[in-house]
Parts: C-alpha cells; structure tokens; sequence
C-alpha cells in the first residue's frame, strides 16, 4: 500500500477506492439501456454483413468479367464440333481461317503416331476457343482495344494458315513454276 494524503486523511495511510489493484471501477449500464443498446449492435451488425455479403458478390463479378475472353472460350468449346461441320458441308474454305490448328494437328506432316494423330485434331478442337480465350485475356491485360485483341488472334490465325499452305505443297510448286 501506498500512502496517500488526501483531504481528510491528513496523517492516515490509505488507499484510494479508484486505483486500488483488487477493486478496480465498474461500468454499471442502467437495466432498461442496456437490452436496446445490444440490439442496435446486433442490428448495426446484421447491416454490416449484408452490405459485405454484397460487396463479397460485386467483387466475385467483377473477378468474372475480369476474365470474360477466357469465359467466352470455355462456352463456346462445347459447340466447337458443331461449326466444324458446318463449315466443312457449306464453306470448307472457311476451315483454313477458322480452324487452322485442328487441320494442323490433322496433317500428315508432323509425323507422329497414330493414337496421337487420332486423338490431337479432336483435343485441338475442343481446346482452340479456350486457348484463345487466354491469349486474348493476356492481350487485353496489357490495356489494349477490342480490335486489336481480336487482330493479334487472326494474327495467330493467319501464321497457322500460312503453315498449311506450305505442308500442302502449293507454296513449293509456285515457286518452282
């Protein structure tokens, strides 16, 4: 104990109620108070989880649209096959410019087994729209416009459809012509 001379207690030793270490000071909240202030905690509470909940949700969508070419390409792989065979019935043409990487995988120039060459031209049908999904996310992460998004993927386009012209023959009798 400490001694203490307060008014009062001139010449006495005593402690103070309020720094005593065994009896510290409590907050005595009034009866009908202290219900209605736990129900605005709850209810601030309650707001506060809605309001994250949805910022949760905006945060996941934005996250999503971040990654639409990506999205894009996954839903448009399942109906690869579909405008595969449409294109080879009514613009086979059109095959070189839209799926040059399938008639890639399908040439005979690559030279690999026959379980590969089986089953490479489907894996590149399926994988294409995807794959071009990513190239295209990349590209647009760098800032750039729709069109030149889609001008670096014709690009891609361009380079394997000048690969099949030279594993075809064409390029080689012209210049010997």
């Amino acid at each position: 104990m400490s001694s203490y001379a307060g008014p009062g207690f001139l010449g006495t030793t005593q402690e103070p109620p309020s720094t005593s270490a065994f009896n510290p000071p409590r907050f005595r909240a009034l009866v009908r108070s202290f219900p209605t202030h736990l129900c605005q905690l709850e209810a601030e509470r309650a707001l506060y989880c809605l309001w994250y909940q949805a910022e949760h949700r905006k945060e996941i969508w934005r996250r999503v649209f971040k990654l639409w070419p990506i999205v894009a390409g996954l839903v448009l792989a399942p109906f690869a096959p579909q405008f595969y065979a449409f294109l080879v019935g009514a613009h086979p043409w059109a095959m070189v410019v839209v799926f040059p990487f399938t008639l890639l995988a399908r040439s005979t120039g690559l030279h690999m087994s026959d379980n590969l060459a089986r089953v490479l031209p489907e894996a590149v049908l399926y994988l294409q729209f995807p794959v071009e999904g990513l190239i295209a996310l990349l590209v647009v992460r760098r800032r750039v416009t729709l069109p030149a998004v889609t001008g670096q993927i014709f690009y891609y386009h361009y380079l394997a459809s000048l690969e099949l012209l030279m594993l075809s023959g064409i390029v080689r009798q012209l210049l010997i012509w």
